[in-house]
């Protein structure tokens, strides 16, 4: 593979979707940034920009967040995967409220903005963080592991204790894969009762079969369009949390029934060691 130079995008493009923690309609643009200034996150209601890295960000209920002081944003992560998998190192991302919307709970939304707004590669390299020792997240019965090795490969076994879900495994090689027909149709899915304990706890305002897969105890919403559908989407939740890095990872990442808590982590220990 060639490789990897900072990229930015060409225009500004904007979008609209229901954020589903408030129920109000939120407006997110991307915008060019000079090459070498990041990725960078705006809250235009509170007139608050300020760096989406890892160094502002943490794992929230279901999602990943941006923060600085009091302003948050949350659902970054399946943003912060269509950058990664566009090469988009340096973006001014705004939106006039504290979440990204799901729109349908994959990243194809996400992608259609990207190819909107157009993708300007530099001739500037960017570094990946190449792993070169062994760095790994234990947590009860979920692991996530990273190891030195070439291809770069991300794969994650899923052991869910529900009968529509049970065990998926799926890969992802950015080498060899396409992420917009192996990972972005894949959607955000919820079950039944976890969706009704978000909402008894603020958490879901406007939450339904439009923008997740919601899994019944007999059913699901809709059919998956790929196979391991669940397992695929955490791996674009796994690829967009890391990416809060904000370059590439080189080595092979693996994953056992984690979250965005443990993908955080993992981010840290990568960093720290790079």
């Amino acid at each position: 593979m060639a490789a990897p130079t900072r990229a930015t995008v060409v225009s500004t493009a904007g979008t609209r979707g229901i954020g589903v923690r408030t129920g109000a309609e939120v407006s997110l643009s991307v915008a060019p940034a000079e090459i070498g200034a990041g990725l960078t996150i705006a809250r235009s209601d509170l007139g608050m920009s300020w760096p989406l890295d890892l160094r502002h960000a943490s794992a929230g209920p279901g999602c990943s967040m941006a923060a600085e002081g009091n302003a948050v944003v949350a659902f970054v992560e399946h943003l912060m995967a269509a950058l990664c998998a566009r090469g988009v190192t340096d973006c001014a991302v705004t939106v006039d409220g504290p979440e990204i919307p799901l729109f349908d709970g994959s990243c194809l939304a996400l992608l259609a903005l990207l190819e909107e707004a157009g993708v300007r590669p530099s001739a500037e390299p960017i570094e990946p963080i190449v792993v070169t020792e062994p760095a790994m997240v234990i947590d009860g019965e979920s692991a996530l592991c990273a190891l030195p090795g070439e291809p770069t490969e991300f794969a994650y076994s899923l052991d869910y204790s529900h009968a529509m879900i049970g065990r998926e495994f799926a890969q992802f090689r950015p080498d060899r894969d396409d992420f917009d027909r192996d990972l972005a149709p894949a959607r955000t899915f919820i079950t039944f009762e976890e969706a009704q304990a978000a909402r008894d706890a603020g958490l879901l305002a406007s939450g339904s079969e439009e923008n997740c897969l919601v899994v019944y105890r007999d059913h699901l919403s809709e059919e998956p369009t790929l196979p391991d559908a669940f397992a695929r989407h955490k791996l674009v939740d796994l690829i967009g949390d890391l990416y809060l890095l904000g370059r590439p990872v080189a080595g092979r990442i693996f994953a056992f029934h984690t979250g965005h808590r443990h993908n955080h982590e993992l981010a840290a220990m990568l960093v720290a060691g790079s």
